[in-house]
């Protein structure tokens, strides 16, 4: 599925039914996982690493010497939620928290069209462009919010990386994000807690992340007697006079 970022889906459905952008679950999540770790692979002390098939390099470590350098294994977790998500620590992981949908206009931007333009030369020199209709647009928009939760076996670690995520959203990955059709509204942190695993204690702080979002369709208009219907249902006429020629010249 295009539209906002490179996320892709192995199901028909979203190309069926016309969807080009559908930022919301995945694609949201996958946006601020893909953000976190560009961001943290900079860092020497916090630093994110990958193997050559993009997944966190986190090799045995029984037979390497105490003082490794973090070129062989990532110093941190940053993903989605599985089996590294408290086993290796410190990690960085994203949940999706929820969502409500809302509708940019009440029609869903129904009436809304998407034109090509075509540069038009004749045998003169001439040269005039041409906007021919091509799909029908539908619209609405998320509100939704996830969750980024820090999770480190020392209190330091915790509130430093707390520190660093939480300017870095605001301060640094807003306009990334926006572009990429994530909208951050807002940032919130949780209380400090600890929790109990093994002998030892796991130190967590989450950060609510309030995020707006759309998802797109559209609806291709399919053949030329659609085109010349849309034209004149949607052709501009003042008595015997046109007042808008480009859809006559569509036609």
């Amino acid at each position: 599925m295009p539209g906002a970022t490179g996320f892709r889906v192995f199901s028909d459905l979203f190309h069926l039914a016309n969807f080009v952008q559908q930022t919301c679950v995945s694609q949201g999540k996958n946006l601020i996982i893909d953000a976190l770790r560009a961001y943290f692979k900079k860092d020497v002390f916090y630093r994110y690493e990958t193997d050559a098939f993009g997944f966190p390099l986190t090799p045995n470590l029984t037979d390497l010497p105490p003082d490794i350098e973090e070129q062989r294994t990532t110093r941190m977790f940053i993903g989605d939620v599985f089996r590294y998500d408290i086993r290796y620590l410190p990690s960085i992981t994203v949940r999706h928290s929820s969502a409500k949908y809302y509708p940019i206009s009440m029609n869903q931007n129904v009436y809304n069209t998407k034109y090509r333009v075509d540069l038009v030369l004749d045998g003169y020199g001439n040269q005039s462009y041409i906007r021919t209709p091509t799909h029908h647009t539908v619209a609405g928009a998320w509100d939704q919010s996830f969750e980024i939760i820090i999770a480190s076996e020392s209190t330091s670690d915790r509130e430093e990386l707390s520190d660093i995520v939480s300017s870095f959203i605001i301060g640094v990955a807003r306009q990334e994000l926006y572009e990429a059709g994530l909208f951050i509204k807002s940032v919130s942190l949780s209380s400090e807690k600890e929790e109990e695993f093994g002998n030892e204690k796991i130190y967590i702080q989450s950060l609510s992340v309030e995020a707006f979002s759309e998802w797109r369709r559209e609806i291709p208009v399919s053949d030329l007697m659609e085109v010349i219907s849309f034209c004149f249902n949607y052709g501009l006429f003042d008595g015997d006079v046109v007042t808008d020629t480009t859809f006559i010249t569509t036609i």
